[in-house]
């Protein structure tokens, strides 16, 4: 039911007043509801019940009673979007008609509740599980992106975490970068091998992301040609010794030695040293295979050596003999 408010007859005829004058205005009161709602946006709609208004006032209160014109809209519109709220608030509204000879009275009073903000989570992408060497020094960077739909990339924190500190050390692990572009940095222990979990998290202060990736720091066989030393001259029948090492601590059980790809000799036993003879001229190559006490198997990188003839004699003279 709609109240009226009746000052006088429709604009255009008269009706003389005990005051003396004519007053020309006939508005029926509107009905205000709250159509949509988006996010902190408000959409006010109201039926027109008035033929001779110059417009409408919006009016809204933050407590349901102090109300304050928010907006005008001119005659015949019947909806207004409130654009100025704030997320997660009660507003309370109220419109009346008005033209030059005064004002409706108001409609019903509506409320509504805002949504809350809205707040997505963070991303991380590009991260992928990564094998390096044992007591190799820095390994990486290794790169990723991170983004956010509502705070700049610069504003984000990034950290990590690891499962196996004994491994990779905390203090060990490095993020650098700016803006979307981030990289990860890390150290293994010296002398360890295995593997072990890092998670990196990022934060927009409200929201956290994860995502997590492998990293195995794996056994290196490495040799040295020791007697002679690497970069001695060698010639045929020569023989060298040959000192293998494993970085990362590996439990050693026996080791291959191949020259030419052909195994010329097994040693079971500590130092795992050896003497191999060249027996041919050329640039040889060697490189071992470690047997592991876990039944794997670990193989050096080759070392090239070359090899020249024997050294012709010299000096040859003859001695005449009385």
């Amino acid at each position: 039911m709609y109240s009226h408010l009746y000052a006088g007859l429709l604009k255009g005829s008269k009706l003389v007043g005990e005051l003396g004058f004519a007053i020309r205005m006939v508005i029926l009161l509107p009905m205000v509801s709250v159509a949509t709602s988006s996010g902190a946006e408000v959409t006010l709609t109201w039926n027109d019940n008035a033929s001779n208004e110059t417009g409408f006032r919006v009016e809204r209160s933050s407590d349901g009673s102090s109300f304050s014109v928010l907006g005008t809209v001119a005659a015949d519109v019947t909806a207004y979007i409130d654009e100025t709220t704030l997320p997660s608030s009660t507003y309370w509204y109220r419109v009346s008609a008005y033209n030059e000879f005064g004002s409706s009275g108001y409609t019903n009073v509506v409320n509504h509740t805002t949504e809350p903000e809205v707040n997505t989570a963070p991303t991380i992408i590009g991260l992928s599980n990564q094998t390096v060497d044992a007591d190799s020094g820095i390994s990486g960077p290794f790169p990723f992106t991170i983004n956010d739909e509502e705070t700049a990339a610069d504003q984000l924190l990034v950290s990590a975490m690891v499962s196996n500190g004994s491994l990779i050390p905390s203090q060990n692990i490095t993020i650098t970068g700016s803006g979307t572009n981030r990289n990860i940095t890390i150290v293994p222990a010296a002398g360890s091998t295995g593997s072990c979990t890092i998670t990196v998290y990022v934060t927009d202060g409200v929201n956290t992301s994860s995502d997590s990736f492998t990293v195995t720091v794996s056994p290196v066989a490495s040799f040295v040609v020791s007697d002679p030393p690497s970069g001695s001259t060698y010639h045929l029948g020569d023989s060298v010794t040959i000192d293998l090492s494993v970085l990362g601590g590996a439990d050693l059980v026996s080791v291959t030695y191949f020259l030419e790809g052909i195994p010329v000799a097994v040693v079971e036993e500590a130092p795992f040293t050896r003497n191999i003879g060249l027996p041919v001229t050329g640039t040889l190559e060697f490189y071992v295979v470690a047997q592991l006490s876990d039944g794997s198997e670990l193989s050096s990188q080759p070392v090239q050596i070359d090899v020249q003839d024997m050294v012709a004699p010299s000096g040859l003279t003859v001695s005449r003999f009385p």
